[in-house]
């Protein structure tokens, strides 16, 4: 078996590579033990976890996993999650809230025994266009996921923008990642977003930290509000924002790959508003835009997983650790 795991805002999402999910919110993910991590995963997916012998002989084994960890900005290539250092990423101080979910997650995956596989962030060292290096980091690893999901179906040349608490774009062109375009760079989402001149300006009065600023920076929470506490003309408003946002950073995405000689790339959105706001988008654009669903990042991670399991070296330009 295959398994592939979505490190998200909200929810790790497990899948494997059937398309079998199961999701554990983040914030519970944060209570568990790697051990009842363990226990849950190997319950919904069956799996002989040596540990119950009670389950039915019919269990499966994780032949690979491959694992998505906060920003991914510490690697460039697809490694052993043994051979990762901190975890794969820089630093554990990142923009956005640190829950703990997703720690307990990785070192539960690296406690299993089971065989794993850490996918990088695109960012600044990574293998994209050179123009796209301006930015210090472009897209967490969960992306590639959904990026190798959409390239498994057939497509070469696309774009996909994860809408929702944040707002981040990818672009993939003849088969390969030629850049991202971060949550604080361009486009709020709901919760999170980049800070403008009056955030900058609370920053540098010793108001709130930068983190505090992007946090608090999307369009809900600049007015203090959540999707709970909306009414439903507020909510309307916002998912209204969030499609005009989420058009603007894909057709943005758009003039890289048309340089790169894709003119006319599919276009899809990802995140949990995406059904809902999918036709706006489309409208908006003039071309129709594509929901992908909500456990598709998993799905794909366990696709590559599967395949380099199988001997790729490669994923959407991304190179495979010679260790692997």
């Amino acid at each position: 078996m295959f398994l592939g795991v979505d490190h998200g805002t909200r929810a790790i999402r497990f899948a494997d590579s059937d398309g079998r999910c199961y999701v554990i919110p983040r914030e519970e993910a944060g209570r568990l033990s790697p051990s009842e991590i363990i226990g849950r995963i190997g319950r919904a997916f069956d799996l002989d976890l040596d540990l119950d012998r009670s389950l039915a002989s019919s269990a499966e084994k994780v032949d690979l996993l491959a694992l998505c960890y906060s920003m991914g900005d510490g690697l460039t290539e697809i490694i052993r999650i043994e051979d990762a250092e901190n975890r794969g990423v820089i630093s554990q101080e990142g923009a956005g809230l640190h829950v703990g979910g997703g720690t307990n997650v990785f070192d539960a995956v690296r406690e299993s025994g089971w065989p794993a596989i850490l996918l990088p962030g695109i960012h600044d060292r990574s293998d994209i266009d050179p123009r796209m290096r301006v930015f210090s980091h472009g897209a967490s690893p969960e992306k590639v996921g959904l990026a190798y999901k959409v390239r498994k179906d057939g497509k070469r040349d696309f774009i996909i923008s994860d809408a929702s608490s944040n707002v981040v774009t990818i672009g993939v062109a003849a088969g390969r990642i030629a850049g991202a375009i971060d949550a604080p760079i361009f486009a709020p989402g709901l919760l999170h977003g980049p800070l403008d001149v009056a955030a900058i300006r609370k920053v540098d009065a010793g108001m709130m930290t930068a983190n505090e600023a992007f946090t608090r920076g999307g369009i809900l929470r600049k007015r203090g509000r959540t999707l709970k506490s909306c009414t439903d003309s507020e909510k309307e408003a916002a998912f209204e924002a969030l499609a005009l946002y989420a058009a603007m950073e894909l057709a943005a995405m758009a003039v890289l790959l048309r340089d790169k000689g894709s003119p006319h790339p599919a276009l899809y959105l990802a995140g949990d508003p995406a059904s809902r706001i999918s036709g706006r988008v489309s409208e908006l654009l003039g071309r129709e835009v594509q929901p992908l669903k909500s456990c598709d990042a998993a799905l794909g991670c366990a696709l590559i997983a599967e395949d380099v399991y199988n001997g790729a070296r490669e994923v959407l330009g991304l190179r495979v650790d010679g260790r692997v």
